[in-house]
């Protein structure tokens, strides 16, 4: 919990100062009950009304004081809270945003935005607790202790006897909320991931009528989860009952006793004294429901840092690490060998590539040959497990992470386009770009003439993930925003998959006049795309079986062959 809460470090100041204001308002409320003492004895019972309205005047001014105080600290505490919540947010969307490619894969999305949004507003309600009531509370609790006690300490001691009980009570439902917490947390995470895949694929579900077998699934966690919650906020409800019974059951003792006392004469107490004697008990019991709340509270609390720290603790991306190059376009795969995490099998094993400054070349294979994990090794998601990638002869272990991948440009396999216009879309790995390049750009990517025939043009606005766009227009749109960025790298991930074969041609030899003297990689399935580069290089399950030209590859590769017969029936393209 350290390691969060030294976010609270540059709000200390206010922290500080809500603290005393608030001290300074429990103060101002334990004044009350002996000006009300006063009221009954020296004005009441003297029968003097000018007293009484003098002492009321008091306790008027004192109250509008403390509420002003408290005006002043909660809104102090507010923004406490409001400063500490938004830089742990922002201090974990750092982290998200630089994780390596491992850690996405120990952790859903759906555990990540619960631990952003609900597990920091748990740990926040700690930080309003500690600027608002770390020293109100205690100062609440004794002095009105400490001033029963000057009223009358045998009646006093009555309400401390119920203290030791209501903080047993208290620490069995702290023992017994603490995995229940952790437990619904865990399954809040698994909900939140179930609907978001729900969602998804949401077509698919209901074009197998498979609706009511997804509600159950989301309904047995929803059930499990809500089991856990409600007994976790019954037990911490159950607190108010049985702490607000003990001590109002001692206030009635109180009452009995000093009845008794009075008529016997033990007491000098008098009435005013019992009735101030009263108030503290109230305040009494409020210092100790706030307390056990709080208490109780910090096991929730301290689940939701554990939980936030397994975020902040994921290995990072190498980001700075390793120096910067400008680079021309070399890359060399020097017995490269890949095995993921958890797997038996290597997803590449002992591949050997070189591919020259200025070359076209197409990563052709079947599905889980390793092509898109041969991509995530060359932009550096992934570390080698054996061998090693030297662009233009430098290690790439010695690039900086930046510096690699600001001279790549790439269109991945999964196409992702971000709400906005097309033009935020396209200029997204070029900031700053002109209107004419994004009109070039998408000229090159043959998106010229559908984005020319909307009402807005550049300004078109794109819905969440590109659903108002087909897969070809959301594929085009993807090389578009590539072709738009500056680099001596240029990779298509199987991002030629949805466009049609004249679409494709016409792309091919714009990118051919365009990219010339650049580097480009063309992973692909199709041996109508490959067929045209300077070199095609074969992976079958990981390995590097052959490489060439189309028509060597033709005459040797088998593997290669498969394909082409398999896609053209054997007619010669």
């Amino acid at each position: 919990m350290k390691r969060i809460f030294s976010h609270l470090r540059p709000l200390k100041w206010r922290i500080g100062a809500a603290a005393i204001l608030m001290t300074l308002s429990s103060l101002g409320q334990l004044l009350l009950p002996a000006l009300m003492s006063a009221v009954v004895d020296e004005g009441i019972y003297a029968r003097d009304f000018s007293a009484i309205l003098k002492l009321c005047g008091l306790m008027f001014l004192v109250a509008l004081c403390s509420l002003g105080v408290t005006i002043w600290g909660r809104k102090l505490s507010a923004q406490v809270v409001s400063g500490f919540s938004s830089g742990l947010r922002e201090s974990i969307f750092k982290k998200v945003m630089g994780m390596s490619h491992e850690s996405f894969g120990k952790m859903d999305t759906g555990s990540l935005v619960t631990r952003s949004t609900q597990d920091v507003g748990t740990v926040s309600w700690v930080a309003n607790m500690l600027s608002s009531g770390i020293i109100s509370i205690p100062a609440m609790f004794l002095g009105g202790v400490i001033l029963s006690f000057q009223v009358d300490a045998v009646l006093a001691s009555v309400v401390l006897c119920a203290v030791p009980f209501v903080g047993l009570v208290v620490f069995l439902i702290g023992r017994r909320v603490a995995p229940l917490w952790e437990l619904s947390d865990a399954y809040i995470d698994k909900q939140n991931e179930m609907i978001r895949q729900r969602l998804r694929g949401i077509r698919v579900i209901r074009a197998f009528r498979r609706e009511p077998d997804e509600h159950e699934k989301i309904a047995d966690a929803t059930r499990v989860m809500a089991d856990n919650i409600i007994n976790a906020n019954v037990s911490m409800q159950s607190i108010n009952p049985i702490a607000s019974f003990c001590l109002n059951a001692a206030a009635v003792v109180i009452l009995y006793l000093s009845a008794r006392r009075m008529e016997s004469g033990v007491s000098a107490a008098t009435g005013g004294d019992i009735l101030a004697l009263i108030q503290y008990v109230a305040y009494i019991m409020n210092g100790v429901l706030a307390g056990s709340f709080a208490i109780v509270m910090v096991p929730h609390a301290a689940v939701a840092c554990r939980r936030i720290l397994q975020v902040l603790d994921l290995p990072e991306d190498r980001g700075e690490e390793g120096r910067s190059s400008s680079l021309k376009g070399g890359i060399t795969l020097d017995h490269v060998s890949f095995c993921f995490e958890g797997s038996s099998e290597p997803a590449l094993r002992d591949v050997t590539m070189d591919i020259q400054p200025g070359q076209r070349v197409a990563v052709i294979g079947s599905t889980g040959s390793g092509k898109s994990t041969l991509i995530q090794l060359l932009l550096g998601f992934r570390p080698c497990t054996q061998g090693q990638i030297l662009f233009d002869g430098i290690p790439a272990g010695e690039l900086s992470g930046s510096s690699l991948r600001s001279q790549i440009s790439s269109v991945l396999q999964k196409t992702a386009i971000y709400a906005g216009t097309i033009g935020e879309n396209v200029s997204m790995g070029c900031p700053g770009t002109t209107e004419a390049d994004i009109w070039n750009a998408l000229d090159i990517a043959q998106m010229r003439e559908f984005v020319e025939s909307l009402p807005d043009g550049l300004n078109h606005k794109i819905e969440l993930s590109g659903s108002n766009l087909s897969g070809g227009q959301r594929q085009r749109l993807a090389i578009a925003r590539a072709l738009n960025k500056e680099a001596a790298i240029y990779i298509f991930d199987d991002s030629f998959s949805a466009l049609d074969f004249l679409t494709e041609s016409k792309l091919r030899a714009r990118l051919s006049q365009e990219l010339k003297g650049r580097t480009q990689i063309v992973v692909t399935q199709r041996v109508t795309t490959a067929m045209y580069c300077d070199c095609i290089f074969v992976l079958d399950n990981g390995c590097l079986v052959d490489q060439g030209r189309h028509e060597d590859l033709l005459e040797r590769c088998q593997v290669y062959r498969e394909i082409y017969t398999s896609q053209t029936g054997g007619d010669t393209l």
